[in-house]
Parts: structure tokens; sequence; C-alpha cells
């Protein structure tokens, strides 16, 4: 009678569900961490794409003033935007023909990463 017992008993027991709960919340635990850091970086990036956009319409706004100002002649002129770009403006004949952002440096990414480098 024993015997049947034993061997009606299932394979799984408590130590495996255990183990397959905490992979689990494991599992959760590194997703949730993911989601944080790559939000935290998309709000870096939307501060980064705002700052960058008043910069471009302050710019614009000078641009179109300092136009509006000579009457709309013929005129061309460079207004800073930031330290690395830069509005080249062309007027001619009462029409902009030239209204471009113009990069006046190098380009250099923001971020670094770090290198794990193996001497030999």
């Amino acid at each position: 009678m024993e015997q049947k017992k034993r061997e009606q008993r299932t394979i799984i027991n408590i130590g495996t569900s255990l183990m397959v709960v905490i992979l689990i919340g494991l599992a959760f635990a590194v997703i949730a961490a993911l989601a944080i850091s790559s939000s935290h970086n998309n709000y870096n990036l939307s501060i980064k794409l705002r700052d960058h956009t008043d910069e471009y319409y302050k710019a614009s706004n000078i641009a179109y003033e300092r136009i509006a100002k000579n009457n709309w002649e013929n005129q061309e002129f460079i207004v800073d935007i930031n330290d690395n770009q830069v509005l080249n403006v062309k007027v001619d004949k009462g029409e902009i023909v030239c209204f471009q952002v113009e990069n006046t440096a190098d380009w250099e990414a923001d971020s670094t990463q770090p290198v794990i480098t193996i001497d030999d």
C-alpha cells in the first residue's frame, strides 16, 4: 500500500515550484530596471531635443526680425544658434532663398560607453 502512494506522487514538488516563482520574480525585476533605464534615457533625449529646438527658433526669430527691419531687401547674414551651429540666411528680390542650418564644429558623441581593452 505504501509502495503505491510513493509511485503516485508527482515529480514536481515544492522546491521546483519555488524556484520557478523566484525566476519569474527576477525576470520581472530585470524588466522593471530596463524600463526605468529606458524611460530615463528617453527623458534626457527629450530635454536635449527641446533645448535644440528652442535655440533654433530663437535664431529663426532673430533672422526674421532682421529681414523685416531691412524691408526684405537683398541681404545675406549668419545668426548663431549655439556654439556648434549657425543659421545661414539669404534674401534675394524680397524672397528668402536660403535659410539653412550649418555645423561649424566637428560632431562628437555626447555619451561615452565603457570599453574594456585586453592588453596582450
